[in-house]
């Protein structure tokens, strides 16, 4: 697995991390023990990165239980989804609870949600220690402008944002300024739209992928996630997967060098 710096913090983070969204929302124990393969498979292969919100439902809890004992050299980053300071007071709370965590190393505003009322809050817990990092997230290309207000406070060290071979609006401003401003990207969909999570992979599937076998890609998927990641302002992908034998496929590409120029403009090419 290569590294790459999460921005200014300066901390190296797994070019291929890992999200937690549906997969790791489970109940029961024989489910919560599948989520402890994937994290288990996951840090064989270098994941150093998960990323949780409380909206995911049981996520936050599961991935507490499944890294009790193992948090050592992990980066856990959730979100608040609160638009009031005493909201997300609650939140970010509950969030140290379920995570089993006295410092949460990325706490990050989901969707934008009251990010002027509730960063105050945010820093402080920053000031405290209790919280290592602050960034802003928004899976809506259309928030981009106040995300980029919000990124130029100074107060945020990363954001996240979807990107990928099909829905490339992040590469008109956003990424720019966030190399400018030395903050960490990190990236949510990078294997589909958010809302539909097949569409990429069967487009690119339909297409001969065997000049791609000489960089290490063998699946439809290993390309989506290369493409991104050849991105020089993308510091980490966050795929999500529920399929054990998936978290192999995808960390393989954190393996990789980089897709050269030509290669990636042949991939925008297919679509």
């Amino acid at each position: 697995m290569h590294y790459r710096s999460l921005g200014r913090t300066g901390i190296p983070v797994s070019t291929v991390a890992m999200g937690t969204w549906q997969s790791f929302d489970v109940r029961g124990e024989r489910a919560v023990q599948h989520v402890r393969q994937l994290v288990t498979e996951a840090l064989r292969c270098g994941v150093n990165l998960f990323d949780t919100a409380p909206m995911y439902g049981q996520a936050e809890e599961v991935l507490g239980t499944v890294l009790r004992g193992r948090r050592e050299g992990v980066l856990i980053a959730t979100k608040v989804l609160q638009s009031d300071a005493a909201s997300a007071r609650r939140q970010i709370e509950q969030s140290f609870r379920k995570l089993q965590t006295d410092v949460i190393d990325l706490m990050q505003i989901h969707n934008m949600a009251g990010w002027q009322q509730v960063t105050p809050v945010l820093e402080d817990y920053k000031a405290r220690g209790t919280l290592r990092w602050l960034g802003i997230t928004d899976y809506r290309t259309g928030m981009f402008p106040e995300m980029m207000r919000a990124m130029r406070t100074g107060v945020f060290d990363t954001i996240q944002i979807p990107y990928n071979l099909g829905d490339r609006e992040a590469e008109r401003a956003i990424l720019p300024l966030a190399a400018e401003l030395n903050l960490g990207v990190l990236v949510m969909t990078p294997l589909c739209p958010i809302f539909d999570r097949s569409r990429l992979l069967r487009a690119v599937g339909r297409h001969d992928m065997s000049f791609l076998e000489a960089y290490g890609i063998r699946t439809a998927g290993q390309a989506l996630l290369a493409y991104a990641a050849a991105n020089p302002h993308v510091s980490s992908l966050l795929p999500a997967t529920s399929r054990l034998e998936r978290v192999a496929e995808n960390t393989a590409v954190g393996a990789l060098p980089r897709l050269p120029p030509d290669i990636v403009r042949r991939l925008e090419a297919l679509l």
